[in-house]
């Protein structure tokens, strides 16, 4: 499957099958911000509001009362002590609850990644649940399950956390999983490969996932190649970690002296500074590294970004500056002026401009990080395709507005009102207040940050509202990304006189690692030569590079966007340059595409579109890496070959030659040693690595065809069987013509 294929299906498998569960996002300890994650939201409809309203006039209603006082809230008894080896704990004392929860961050995340070994930390925090030198994965897993506690890991952009959860009477389970995976972490690297499909997997939806792609754009147009916020951790840069690079960031970063553990709940605390001391005794001191600084970025004007999405009913709109540091002075400020902007939801102004009164969209929001760094400001929306500009007018309008005038009096009073109202809410769990301590202490902050909360924002007034918006906010100085039919977004463009770059949508975001290329040796390419030479002739010879027409059937299943479906594939060849391929699935839903030199068209429920520019060469590469071609391509001009060392793929062994092109394609062959026949290819696709197998070998009119075949990537699989083969067919030329 090319990512081509992959995106013509992705619609019609969205309508054949339902989608089923997906995983929720991990729980990391956070600090309290705009306060409204917990509060329910006012139910939208659609409909419109009833005429009559039976309220209307009764003077014997009880009016609700005044809206009080914002206060502190009163922190539980709290105890902080260090272990002998620099470990620094956090108690939170409530007996509310029969349950302790062990909190332990590690001061390295995303933000101390090296470019070279972006990801390193996610799939670190990932493999130390998955097992240690004393117990593999199942083995952790049976004994949190024995006493149904929770033991998770993961890595944000700040802070690794690990954290672990019983009942009271079973707070020793923790005491011994914690510190072990903490310690003793495995990297088995079956378990490595494991959580590497799965980061690959959830890279590879990204390009299905409008929404994150663009923000993902965002992130990257504002802060740059250079800046660590600018990296886009891509497939390439998961595929090159190694177990060592674990080991190394886990020797580097986990020392005790670089992390906070909260104890949280039920716990007797003289009991527990023992318990803590023998738990934790064996994880030896380690100096702290120094975390790498990025200087602020500069302001480079307005920038704007085409994202080429073809098929897109609706563009994906992004708006992005620079934000605030958390410790800033302005931060409350800003709380207050964006919940007026966008964090408000229905009651904000860009949901009444945007939805209410425009009519672009169904919503519209901005939110801004909460680090101790600089962070990004975003401005978040989508609309009808027609209506990209228009929307985009006015979601800047309200950004001008907002900084020449801030908010409005009623506007600050219904900020401060519900941010410092449902403040409580968010920190009511013992482990919730622990994590907040914790997290304000990694951003400099002190724990009246979190106890005064609700004060301090009761005492913004509309000046420092209006002063922070006017100081903070830059909209001459954005970063725009447009997400979706690029053909169309850019006619608007050109006719608003708007300037902007135009990228693919499968195209790597950012920097991305340098693979050496293979040794290309005299004798290793020649010796490469002659195994190909071998396998041309094992497959059919003369008979294949005579070839000039091919039709081929196959029927089998496709796997993607976490369904699995019936597929039945007819494929039709003229050389050089002609393909079409005519796709049924689930037996009831008819696709096609065909491609004639550098230019094609494709037809799909939705209608016949031609196939976007940015699309072709992932078609030209489907072409070139095609099963029964692929072992002629190294008699192409321009094309090198390297003999890499031989393995063994399924007990068999196997001689295994790469191939570049002109054009920059490569694949891996691997060819059976004593058949001469090719038994798998690899090769890379849109920031993936696709992987096809071929089996069950029978000779059609004097050509040895593969019956049997697989591909699989991770975002998705297919297993295929021919049933039919055709060498040399007619083939009416008109079938590649674009329907009208």
């Amino acid at each position: 499957m090319t990512t081509t294929l992959r995106v013509l299906l992705v619609g019609v498998l969205a309508a054949a099958v339902a989608c089923g569960p997906k995983a929720g996002p991990p729980v990391i300890p956070s600090l309290p911000g705009d306060g409204d994650s917990n509060v329910a939201k006012p139910v939208d409809d659609g409909k419109a509001p009833v005429a009559d309203d039976p309220w209307a006039g009764r003077t014997d209603l009880i009016k609700p009362p005044p809206p009080q006082p914002p206060s502190a809230i009163t922190l539980p008894p709290l105890e902080r002590f260090t272990l002998p080896n620099g470990l620094e704990v956090v108690v939170v004392k409530s007996d509310r609850l029969p349950v302790v929860s062990y909190q332990l961050m590690v001061r390295a995340g995303r933000a101390d990644e090296p470019l070279a070994r972006l990801g390193v930390a996610e799939l670190t925090a990932d493999l130390l649940p998955k097992g240690t030198r004393k117990k593999n994965a199942l083995a952790i897993a049976k004994a949190i399950d024995l006493v149904g506690g929770l033991i998770t890991a993961d890595a944000g952009f700040e802070a690794t956390w690990l954290t672990c959860q019983t009942m009271a009477k079973d707070t020793k389970v923790c005491l011994e999983l914690l510190p072990e995976m903490l310690t003793q972490p495995s990297f088995a690297k079956d378990e490595i490969d494991k959580a590497k499909s799965a980061q690959l997997l959830d890279i590879s939806r990204r390009l299905d996932d409008a929404g994150a792609l663009a923000s993902a754009h965002a992130q990257n147009l504002l802060w740059g190649n250079d800046h660590v916020r600018g990296w886009v951790t891509s497939a390439a840069h998961v595929k090159q970690l190694q177990q060592a690079d674990l080991v190394a960031w886990h020797k580097t970063w986990f020392v005790p002296g670089n992390a906070v553990l909260a104890v949280s709940g039920d716990v007797d605390v003289a009991r527990l500074k023992k318990d803590l001391a023998r738990a934790f005794g064996a994880w030896k001191k380690g100096p702290v590294p120094a975390r790498p600084r990025y200087g602020d970025e500069k302001p480079r004007g307005t920038r704007v970004r085409v994202v080429d999405k073809p098929r897109q009913t609706q563009t994906q709109i992004r708006v992005a500056q620079y934000g605030i540091r958390h410790d800033d002075t302005r931060f409350f400020p800003t709380l207050v002026w964006n919940y007026a902007l966008g964090g408000g939801a229905f009651s904000s102004r860009l949901m009444k401009v945007v939805r209410s009164e425009g009519g672009k969209t169904y919503g519209a929001s901005s939110a801004f990080d909460r680090n101790a760094d600089r962070g990004m400001f975003l401005v978040t929306t989508f609309t009808r395709t027609a209506e990209t500009v228009s929307t985009l007018e006015l979601v800047l309008g309200e950004i001008v507005k907002m900084q020449a005038q801030g908010p409005t009096q009623e506007e600050v009073d219904a900020a401060v009102a519900n941010l410092a109202g449902s403040y409580a809410m968010r920190v009511a769990g013992a482990d919730d207040l622990a994590a907040a301590l914790v997290t304000a202490d990694l951003h400099g902050l002190s724990d009246r940050y979190v106890s005064d909360f609700p004060v301090l924002v009761g005492q913004v007034s509309r000046e420092d509202a209006a002063d922070a918006a006017r100081t903070l906010l830059t909209p001459r100085d954005t970063a725009i990304v447009l997400l979706g039919e690029g053909d169309a977004i850019a006619a608007q463009l050109e006719k608003a006189k708007i300037p902007f770059e135009r990228v693919a949508f499968d195209k790597p975001i950012g920097p991305q690692p340098v693979e050496a290329a293979p040794a290309l040796d005299p004798r290793t390419a020649e010796a490469g030569k002659k195994v190909l030479d071998a396998a041309l002739a094992a497959k059919g010879g003369d008979k294949l590079l005579g070839l000039k027409s091919l039709r081929m059937v196959a029927t089998g299943t496709l796997q993607a966007q976490g369904q699995t479906v019936d597929v039945e594939f007819d494929r039709k060849l003229v050389l050089p340059g002609s393909m079409r391929m005519d796709i049924r699935i689930a037996k009831q839903f008819d696709i096609a595409m065909a491609v004639v030199g550098d230019a094609g068209w494709q037809k799909s429920p939705a209608g016949v579109d031609d196939i976007p520019a940015s699309q072709m060469p992932a078609l030209a590469l489907q072409r070139w890496i095609d099963p029964e071609l692929v072992l002629t391509r190294h008699r192409d001009k321009g094309t090198t070959v390297a003999l890499l060392a031989p393995t063994k793929l399924d007990g068999r062994a196997v001689d295994v030659v790469k191939l570049v092109s002109a054009k920059g394609f490569e694949a891996t062959l691997y060819i059976d040693a004593k058949t001469k026949l090719l038994v798998q290819s690899r090769y890379p696709n849109g920031g993936d690595e696709t992987i096809e197998t071929f089996s069950d070998y029978k000779l059609v009119d004097g050509v040895q065809v593969a019956h049997k075949r697989t591909s699989k990537s991770s975002a998705e699989a297919a297993d295929l069987k021919v049933t039919k083969v055709e060498i040399n067919p007619t083939i009416d030329a008109a079938i590649f013509k674009r329907p009208q």
